[in-house]
């Protein structure tokens, strides 16, 4: 059978109103419900969300509408609670409806209208080309609602004056005594005896008509606001570097120069020539040694990193809304930075989130909220379906510094806000920093970009020694198998993942496991899944960790057991061997052609480009021109190679096959006899070279 749905641990309050529609028109062209989103998922200082998470009552606020025709419109806004906000939904909710008076009492200013308008049009103006069949269906599914010559413009923009009119109506009937309320947590089961006929979901129902009249008699609460105008929607949208490099199929994109910089900081610099777009990028990237020394110190790092993002959230929503992109985050071996948008404010944001980062002040109930949602993603984790588990399983056995679900849980018990405001003290005090700036910016404003975040966030040189090593365990030729049980035990499925280590890349080693994959990929699926009838999940792929790779195979099934599943791959990759000897030139042909295209069909967005080149920057291989080169030899591919390849890493026997098989059981079906933990040896790869100043152009090995 598929698997059961995953069980989440939610907690949330919604109120839905079906609301009438006057003109359904004018609600196209005006679309009041984009102006409605954002001012209740406003997150600066006087709004809605801003107030929950400052009461520990709520985390995040959707507003959607469910269904629309041209008479009525069903919206709902929902409230994602914390333990405190279920046990104070009410007051919760008070908060939303006192906030739907406070629009309908005070009026929207006139700039939201504004600002949402000038933001659609610089959003349809310098769109980023999207992929055809997306495109298509998008324009498709517009076609009965607009006339022809707004059948591309007219899903995007918001046009007409009707606008302040539409939304007045819409929030004029948003209110307590219309709304229906729904409180949804696993905590209200008692109170949940009826069950829906189609999913047989649970569910009670209770009178709440003295809510509704506390709701209606609340006064306006002093710490709710409306927005202000926005200052970060651009004005200067001028292309700063002359267009002279337009994308061309199968010619390799330009590469970034490297900006002098001092204290051993790398910064990569490309202008852009070929997308013509207003907007830039900014990748930051600090290498510390200091966020995985323990499970204390990790769970530490996350807390932290979380509260961070959730005060960014806060102080960059009015960027946000104005397309700018802000995000930060922390590895087990770095902290980064991403900043993206329209180009003439990406600068002042860089250094607002920079300079938050050691200056915002760590709170008690933004603490209490992080370590709620951990220790709920933690449990979730162990509930996940069994080939994820399988997946996670083996990441703990081939990175031995990785900490388990369990030790993570246990350090979250442990953890308080002094060792979250410690960290911040400390952090970054010695890093290295590398940065790649990218797009609609001279050379001169990326450097003075950099100083700027430097000076917000300085950090002293990490010293060569110092810097953090991740390594990946060497896999022995032959095998071993461990074996573990579902954490739901709900769960009918079991799984087997068979991982086959081939290491790091030598020679053609990449393209011949890439080829491979997508061959067996299609004749696992047909055998194992059409034929025999053993799962749902059937598949096959490549892989990567730390410069290491690998084949993966994953099996889900109820029918059997994880070993009869294994035995069953390890009969197909027998006879795939004929396959592969038997399959035509042509086919070979096709496959190779395919993968070559795919390879070097890249950098079809800004954005897209920008990301590719960062992910060379912060794995510190710097080989931009990877695609063209991969595709080139992808075509130089033999069906001798190929074969070699399959006897020496994929078939039984083969010398240089390492297989690390995972098991996991049903609790329903569990083996008979104890769980299976194979030893692995303490050998480990060499950590993964700097690829700085490598001559990629040689065509030497793919990686």
């Amino acid at each position: 059978p598929p698997p059961p749905s995953q069980v989440r641990e939610q907690r949330a309050v919604s109120a839905t109103w079906c609301l009438p529609v006057a003109d359904f028109d004018t609600w196209l062209a005006c679309k009041p419900q984009v102006a409605l989103s954002q001012l209740l998922t406003a997150r600066a200082d006087g709004s809605l969300l801003s107030l929950l998470k400052r009461e520990g009552l709520g985390t995040a606020i959707e507003v959607g509408v469910e269904e629309q025709t041209r008479s009525f419109a069903v919206v709902t806004a929902s409230l994602a609670l914390t333990e405190a906000g279920l046990a104070a939904w009410p007051t919760a909710m008070g908060h939303l409806f006192s906030y739907l008076r406070l629009c309908r009492e005070k009026g929207v200013p006139s700039h939201v209208f504004d600002d949402a308008k000038a933001l659609a049009q610089l959003g349809f103006r310098y769109a980023e080309p999207s992929q055809p069949q997306a495109f298509v269906t998008a324009t498709a599914a517009s076609m009965p609602l607009y006339r022809p010559a707004a059948w591309l413009s007219g899903p995007s923009l918001l046009e007409g004056a009707g606008g302040p009119p539409t939304l007045r109506q819409l929030l004029g009937g948003m209110t307590p005594r219309a709304a229906m309320v729904e409180v949804c947590a696993k905590e209200v089961a008692p109170k949940a005896p009826l069950s829906e006929q189609i999913y047989g979901t649970r569910y009670g129902r209770q009178p709440i008509e003295g809510e509704v009249a506390a709701w209606e008699a609340a006064p306006l609460l002093p710490e709710l606001s409306l927005p202000r105008p926005n200052p970060f929607i651009p004005k200067r949208l001028a292309i700063k570097a002359p267009q002279t490099l337009p994308r061309k199929e199968g010619v390799p994109s330009p590469t970034p120069s490297l900006l002098p910089a001092a204290d051993g900081a790398r910064v990569h610099f490309l202008a852009d020539r070929t997308f013509g777009r207003p907007r830039a990028f900014a990748y930051f990237l600090w290498r510390s040694p200091e966020f995985y020394t323990s499970a204390r110190t990790a769970v530490t790092a996350e807390l932290f990193a979380g509260m961070l993002a959730e005060v960014l959230q806060e102080a960059t929503y009015e960027a946000a809304q104005a397309g700018l992109v802000a995000a930060s985050g922390v590895s087990s071996d770095a902290f980064t930075v991403q900043l993206g948008g329209y180009d003439e404010r990406l600068p002042a944001l860089a250094t607002l989130v920079a300079s938050t980062v050691r200056s915002f002040e760590p709170t008690q109930a933004a603490f209490e909220r992080k370590v709620d949602i951990l220790r709920r993603q933690l449990r979730d984790a162990e509930r996940r379906q069994p080939i994820s588990l399988a997946g996670y399983r083996r990441g703990l056995a081939l990175q031995p510094a990785r900490f388990s679900n369990e030790q993570l849980a246990a350090a979250a018990g442990e953890v308080s806000l002094s060792d979250v405001a410690a960290m911040q003290e400390g952090v970054l005090r010695e890093a290295q920093l590398e940065a790649f700036v990218a797009g609609n910016l001279r050379e001169n404003e990326a450097a003075e970009m950099v100083r700027g975040v430097r000076a917000a966030l300085p950090a002293a040189p990490l010293a060569a020694e110092r810097l953090p090593i991740r390594r990946l365990r060497r896999l022995p030729p032959g095998g071993a198998t461990r074996q573990f049980l579902a954490g739901n035990p709900e769960e009918p499925n079991g799984a087997l993942e068979m991982y086959l280590q081939v290491g790091p890349d030598e020679g053609d080693d990449w393209l011949h496991l890439l080829l491979l994959s997508q061959m067996i990929d299609k004749a696992v699926y047909a055998e194992l899944r059409t034929k025999q009838q053993l799962g749902y999940i059937v598949q096959c792929g490549s892989t990567e960790a730390d410069g290491v790779r690998g084949l993966v195979f994953i099996v889900q099934s109820s029918v059997q057991p994880p070993p009869e599943l294994e035995a069953r791959l390890e009969a197909f990759l027998r006879l795939f061997r004929g396959t592969l000897l038997l399959t035509s030139d042509e086919e070979l042909d096709t496959y190779r052609e395919s993968l070559a295209a795919q390879m070097q069909d890249v950098d079809q967005r800004a954005d897209g480009q920008a990301s590719r080149l960062w992910a060379e920057v912060a794995t510190r291989r710097y080989d931009f021109g990877r695609p063209w080169r991969s595709s080139k030899r992808m075509r130089r591919v033999t069906r001798d190679g190929l074969i070699g390849f399959y006897d020496k890493y994929i078939a039984a026997g083969g010398a240089g096959r390492c297989r690390l098989s995972t098991h996991v059981f049903s609790q329903r079906s569990p083996p008979k006899g104890p769980l299976r933990d194979d030893p692995l040896p303490d050998a480990f790869f060499p950590p993964t070279a700097d690829g700085f100043g490598v001559d990629w152009a040689a065509d030497r090995a793919v990686v």
